[in-house]
């Protein structure tokens, strides 16, 4: 059977690469409202919804066993298992593509920039134009 958690198994090591710490050290100190906030808690849907493939699938094993005799009230509690695992996987898999579409337009930034690229980048970047006065133009 392949491994249920891959997916959010993929995006945490995607994102401690990203950000170059743990997953638990970076949900420390995150904070509401800023990306990595957003990133974390998408993560985390993602391996909510990777426990509930697991769940479903082993429910439904446990229904459709070999060894057990299937009644035919059972078979409602197999098509509800049955839904529930589509469902569970719909889910998953939107999470997933969203969660790596957004790890895949992020880039890992240098930690430090040096003092002598920063004068020279700024220096490098045009001078603002200066600001219209409040004033209304009066014609003639």
């Amino acid at each position: 059977m392949p491994d249920p958690y891959a997916s959010s198994r993929a995006a945490g090591e995607r994102i401690e690469a990203l950000y170059g710490r743990p997953v638990t050290v970076l949900a420390a100190d995150a904070v509401p409202g800023g990306m990595r906030y957003a990133l974390l808690n998408s993560f985390d849907a993602l391996q909510y919804a990777d426990r509930a493939v697991a769940f479903h699938t082993e429910q439904l094993h446990r229904l459709t066993h070999p060894d057990r005799a299937i009644e035919s009230v059972d078979v409602g509690h197999i098509s509800d298992a049955t839904l529930r695992l589509v469902h569970a996987v719909a889910v998953r898999d939107s999470h997933a593509q969203v969660l790596g579409d957004v790890l895949n337009s992020l880039a890992r930034v240098p930690n430090a920039v040096s003092p002598a690229s920063a004068s020279q980048a700024t220096a490098a970047s045009p001078a603002m134009p200066p600001v219209a006065s409040a004033e209304p133009i009066r014609s003639r």
